[in-house]
């Protein structure tokens, strides 16, 4: 009957689902590097880039709707008239997105010539506006716990990419990917309408457009802004590079980010209850709840990171035309784990009105990765897998900076040194510079078990707070409601 139980629970399906979810986008990951091989990989990394910068030119809208909601979820009348003013202003900024990508096809603006992305521009149009709806509408279903169709959400393109993949090769799956990524997202915007848990239409309220928009510019500048850190590093490589070389690095980056999409499943579930404790509970039980979301999830991120870099020189094997990725892929994987080190901190800021602060902080990052990049890339003209370094240098400040200000913000001693020990540990900080090392050194792949080995010797009592993290949850799943 426990088991029942546990299946009932919407939080633990979701997490289930999305664990077979990126189990099928990792095997994804591998066939469609097999079957496209690096020139198109290139080109299906250059496609993403552009959803990417388009998918976060969203004005901190559906981030704004979703901070307000959160810590108003009570007010369900408020909620309503929050969300519909939301889709008001979600629908203004789509029209500009399809007047941009029409201009692409007509040939009058100028992207990517040399990833002929020109071709691609009006399936991408389609997919850059759903983006920014269905973000909406999934922010909306996260608040009022409707998680299956979220899940379904995020499901769909992997699972209608494994149909195709054994039948197709090279430009052909290219364009099959991209259409099936389209037509997932026209899939999940009419569920998400069928199934929508409020009466959603769109309002106009200038008051309440305003308030979103003030929320919501500042969480456009923070969210924005880190997003870009790690996009305007891979235009520097899609750009400086040669187009194979980029598809080693979208190849690695591809398989490094799965993995930590297995936590993000957990993150995304419990980020609104979060915002919601931050935003009511006093500072010592906020630190309690801190410590206990911190300590699992930074140390099952990197763990996770540990593992990928010993198993990935395996995979290789299999795929020998990216035996050149093996370093690129290690320094990508390190790089892209940093960021989970401030985990909880954002949160608390965003809670507590900080958004403001946390923009300029993602700003300034921003344009310090830009400095750095640019000068690996122009000065010293470093081969195309040291660029990525420029962002873990700024990720390794940026969650040093979060970690300041979220301590002082529960009036925790935030010098320095202490704030360094809470960011970073001695337990996750050693086996990280010590894999860092020997990806520089390239040594053999044995080596990095030391790593592994050291990793589990240090955090032997975190594993065993993990472990009963994990069996609370199964004995009672409203528990992962924090």
């Amino acid at each position: 009957m426990k088991k029942l139980n546990v299946l009932k629970n919407p939080a633990i399906v979701y997490v289930l689902s999305r664990y077979g979810t990126y189990f099928i986008q990792f095997i994804n990951s591998l066939f469609i590097a097999a079957f496209l091989g690096p020139f198109y990989l290139g080109i299906w990394g250059f496609i993403n880039l552009v959803i990417g910068y388009a998918g976060q030119i969203n004005l901190g809208i559906s981030h704004s709707v979703n901070v307000i909601i959160s810590v108003n979820k009570n007010d369900e009348e408020y909620i309503r008239k929050i969300i519909g003013n939301g889709l008001s202003m979600v629908l203004g900024l789509s029209i500009g997105v399809f007047i941009f990508f029409t201009f692409i096809n007509l040939g009058l603006i100028s992207l990517g010539n040399k990833y002929e992305f020109q071709a691609f521009a009006m399936p991408i149009a389609i997919i850059a506006i759903l983006s920014h709806i269905n973000t909406l509408y999934s922010n909306i279903y996260r608040v009022f716990g409707k998680i299956y169709a979220i899940a379904l959400n995020q499901s769909l393109y992997p699972i209608f990419v494994l149909f195709f993949i054994p039948f197709l090769k090279g430009e052909q799956l290219l364009w099959a990917m991209v259409l099936a990524n389209c037509s997932a997202f026209i899939a999940s915007f009419l569920i998400f309408i069928i199934q929508s848990p409020i009466k959603i239409k769109p309002l106009f309220n200038w008051d309440i457009i305003k308030n979103i928009q003030l929320k919501g510019w500042h969480l456009f500048v923070y969210n924005t802004s880190f997003y870009l850190i790690l996009l305007t590093t891979k235009s520097f490589i899609s750009g400086y590079y040669d187009i194979r070389e980029f598809g080693y690095f979208t190849f690695s980056y591809s398989l490094a980010n799965v993995v930590l999409l297995l936590l993000n499943s957990i993150s995304f579930l419990i980020f609104p209850k979060l915002l919601h404790r931050f935003a009511s509970y006093d500072n010592k039980l906020i630190s309690e709840i801190l410590f206990e979301v911190r300590d699992v999830y930074v140390s099952m991120s990197h763990l996770l990171i540990h593992l990928i870099i010993i198993t990935f020189p395996v995979l290789l094997i299999f795929f020998p035309s990216y035996a050149q990725s093996s370093s690129v892929f290690n320094f990508t994987a390190l790089s892209v784990v940093l960021y989970t080190n401030s985990f909880g901190y954002q949160g608390l800021l965003l809670a507590r009105g900080k958004e403001r602060l946390i923009g300029l902080i993602a700003f300034i990052a921003l344009i310090l990765n830009i400095i750095i990049a640019t000068t690996f890339v122009t000065y010293f003209k470093v081969a195309f897998q040291y660029v990525i370094l420029a962002t873990m240098a700024t990720y390794f400040i940026y969650v040093l900076v979060i970690g300041f200000y979220g301590r002082r913000q529960l009036n925790l001693k935030n010098d320095i040194i202490t704030t360094f020990n809470d960011i970073f540990p001695l337990r996750i900080l050693i086996p990280f510079c010590l894999s860092l090392i020997l990806t520089f050194l390239k040594l053999r792949v044995i080596y990095y078990l030391i790593p592994i080995f050291l990793f589990l010797a240090l955090n032997v009592n975190g594993i065993k707070r993990t472990i009963k993290l994990a069996i609370r949850i199964i004995k009672n799943p409203k528990f992962i409601n924090i």
